[in-house]
């Protein structure tokens, strides 16, 4: 059975990806605008860590795969960003930072992977200052269960209410949308289901299987990229619709003044 390279599989260089991290960017400006410190969790080879340091953060890029972060590591200093980008090898279940490191942190699709989400969520909130926002994204609606949670290796979808309960019991102050509906969710039916149909059917890598390697290269086209994008970003007009294919949370954490949730 093929398995994704989490991070570097060729879905994280496509027009989905690209609108999810630019949701993500956009929340993180409303609610943490000020560049701090950042730590963006399960980094994988940083696209994300790359656009926060565009945006004047430096980034500590926590991702457990070393392999991941070689090529991150790589890639900012292609861009100039080697300064402002720290690669450092860490589980987001036992994060390596002393509490209150933070002033913001992002976490994007990474939650549904790890087996002990309370836990991750206690850890993230533990190294954010007082005031600090945690934003990040994950997938909603069990009842969408299909063949890409099983190729991505999901072990849950969640509901609004499980995601503001999680983020709760960790101290923080959440604020969860519904997101992804109508355009995403025909993407995801009608495109990537039966991509990643294949991709579970191939047992080699995307380069061995002429589709999945088309695909990939469709999804390095920055034109065609941009342009799905684009109608992606129709679907902000519903956001909150329950049909909706992922959550986008932010989540803050409360003052030493201020009462715990």
């Amino acid at each position: 059975m093929g398995q994704a390279v989490w991070g570097a599989d060729p879905e994280f260089f496509g027009p989905r990806h690209a609108h999810r991290e630019a949701r993500i960017l956009s929340r993180l400006r409303r609610v943490a605008p000020a560049p701090g410190l950042h730590l963006e969790c399960a980094a994988g080879v940083g696209s994300l860590s790359l656009a926060l340091a565009r945006e004047g953060r430096t980034v500590v890029a926590a991702d457990t795969s070393a392999r991941s972060l070689a090529v991150l590591a790589r890639r900012a200093a292609a861009a100039g960003a080697g300064r402002r980008v720290l690669p450092v090898v860490a589980d987001v279940t036992r994060l390596p930072f002393a509490a209150g490191t933070f002033a913001s942190a992002t976490t994007a699709e990474t939650l549904e992977h790890v087996a002990e989400d309370g836990l991750a969520a206690l850890e993230l909130a533990r190294v954010l200052v007082g005031g600090g926002w945690l934003v990040g994204t994950v997938p909603a609606g069990p009842s969408q269960w299909s063949v890409w949670d099983d190729w991505a290796g999901h072990l849950r979808r969640y509901t609004r209410q499980e995601m503001e309960q999680l983020l709760r019991s960790a101290g923080l102050r959440p604020e969860v949308t519904v997101w992804g509906w109508p355009l995403l969710r025909v993407y995801d039916r009608v495109f990537l289901m039966r991509v990643n149909r294949r991709r579970l059917d191939h047992a080699g890598g995307v380069g061995d299987d002429p589709t999945l390697r088309a695909v990939a290269g469709l999804g390095r086209r920055r034109l065609l990229v941009a342009l799905v994008r684009s109608l992606f970003a129709l679907d902000r007009l519903f956001d909150g619709v329950p049909c909706g294919v992922a959550l986008e949370f932010a989540a803050a954490k409360p003052t030493p003044a201020e009462p715990r949730p």
